[in-house]
């Protein structure tokens, strides 16, 4: 996809005792080795900044464009032999819709007319770069803009004329706002040296009465504002959505403030920006919809008889977004949740396990990645239950990690900095697929410790 890098690997083999290795796209050499010399002698218009060639004949191309698809091959020179390897490299346009995704989350509420700036915290953009922002659980593209190509941004036109791109930072200002606006919003950065992300869950509440309505109301006098003023209080606290931070792993509990629910009441809890019904209590009959919202909930959810709290299990990031508490049809009260990342310290030479905290399951898929790049580093592979680990980025996890294969948690052993970052588990079941991060802090390690 445009933005994203790719990695052409050659068979190790293949490449063991080269003398010089040449990469062409097309018939132009693009990037060479010459004694362990690493040149990129031509095609620099179309692969400026964005090729990186190392000892072991791998080819990084990084934010990629449509006009990067084509035949690549490289040209191994040995002693006695000259090989050939081709591959073939499609980038497809940044599609129309694509999955929103995790990171960590910006909260924002703003009332139903006024603008809403979406920071990037980019100080400024570089002739490089591309920017895609998208909207809503499904990640529908609705602003995008491609510096390197001079081209004028594009807008969804949903928005009707409400978005403008910052061409500074890149930042999103929407516009007369509308309560349908509320929902995610995800911003990717590509350029030739990193690719950025943020993710932000904006709030439209509706406004206040209008001044007219207000001196209306003054007019009739001052009993029925004082009525009329108690129900609008009661109904802004309704609108108002209320936001519950929790970290992964820990329960979070949506508090109803009901103190006995009736029997005949139909309690329901809605999620996500579509409103899917998660789970209700329906004549006295506790149901939950596990499978919605590719079956995130399942197993997860817990609701009280008697005030119809909501309490998530064992949470994730995914778990965060928009929650509706609902009787008798009527909404009653709104949250926002904010699932955040686990941060861990841990002193230099220790060790320390990233527990998965979820029952893995017979055909399970368990993947660790380890930084910006997501590079496995440990799995245990479906239905064969095989666990491999990996030594990682520079061989720098090499004989250090543990995969129980009962529970899926990984041990680092004999931590140093180089093991500070972020950490990504995914599990990968049958319909769903879990994500989990975790933050590692590595603290230097002093003799009086």
């Amino acid at each position: 996809m445009e933005g994203d890098s790719v990695t052409l690997n050659p068979d190790p083999d293949q490449i063991q005792g080269f003398i010089q290795i040449l990469w062409r796209f097309g018939d132009p050499v693009i990037a060479q080795i010459n004694r362990k010399v690493t040149s990129y002698p031509s095609y620099t218009d179309i692969f400026s900044g964005r090729l990186q060639l190392d000892q072991t004949g791998f080819l990084t191309i990084n934010n990629m464009r449509i006009k990067h698809s084509g035949l690549y091959k490289i040209e191994v020179i040995k002693k006695a032999v000259i090989s050939n390897i081709k591959f073939t490299v499609t980038v497809y346009e940044s599609p129309s819709a694509v999955d929103a995704g995790v990171t960590d989350m910006k909260l924002m509420s703003v009332k139903e007319g006024d603008p809403v700036i979406l920071q990037t915290g980019v100080p400024q953009l570089t002739g490089d770069m591309l920017i895609v922002w998208r909207f809503g659980d499904e990640g529908k593209l609705i602003a995008k803009h491609d510096i390197e190509a001079k081209s004028s941004p594009l807008y969804d036109e949903r928005f009707r004329d409400r978005l403008k791109l910052n061409d500074q930072t890149g930042s999103l200002t929407i516009t007369n706002t509308r309560t349908t606006d509320s929902g995610h919003y995800k911003v990717k950065i590509s350029s030739n040296k990193q690719t950025l992300y943020q993710k932000y869950i904006v709030t439209v509440s509706e406004p206040g009465l209008s001044p007219a309505a207000v001196a209306g109301i003054v007019v009739a006098g001052i009993a029925v504002l004082l009525v009329i003023g108690l129900i609008y209080h009661r109904q802004t606290i309704a609108e108002l959505a209320k936001i519950v931070s929790g970290v992964e792993g820990e329960d979070v509990e949506l508090k109803t403030g009901v103190t006995k629910i009736q029997t005949s009441d139909l309690i329901e809890w809605k999620g996500g920006n579509k409103d899917n019904l998660i789970a209700q209590i329906k004549e006295g009959t506790i149901t939950s919809y596990e499978d919605v919202l590719y079956g995130i909930f399942r197993n997860r959810l817990k609701l009280d008889m008697k005030t119809g709290s909501l309490t998530i299990n064992n949470p994730r990031i995914e778990h965060t977004g928009p929650y509706k508490f609902l009787i008798n049809e009527k909404c009653k009260k709104r949250f926002i949740v904010y699932i955040k990342v686990r941060t861990l310290t841990v002193k230099e030479n220790d060790s320390d396990t990233l527990e998965t905290k979820t029952e893995i399951q017979t055909g399970d898929e368990i993947r660790w990645m380890f930084g910006d790049k997501d590079a496995l580093i440990a799995e245990i592979k479906g239905e064969t239950r095989e666990v491999t680990t990996y030594d990682g980025p520079d061989g720098r996890f090499r004989d250090r990690l543990e995969l129980d294969m009962a529970n899926g948690s990984l041990t680092i052993k004999n931590i140093t900095a180089d093991h500070a970052g972020i950490y990504k588990l995914l599990i990968l079941s049958s319909g769903s697929t879990l994500c989990s991060k975790f933050f590692i802090y590595v603290k230097e390690s002093t003799g009086s410790e």
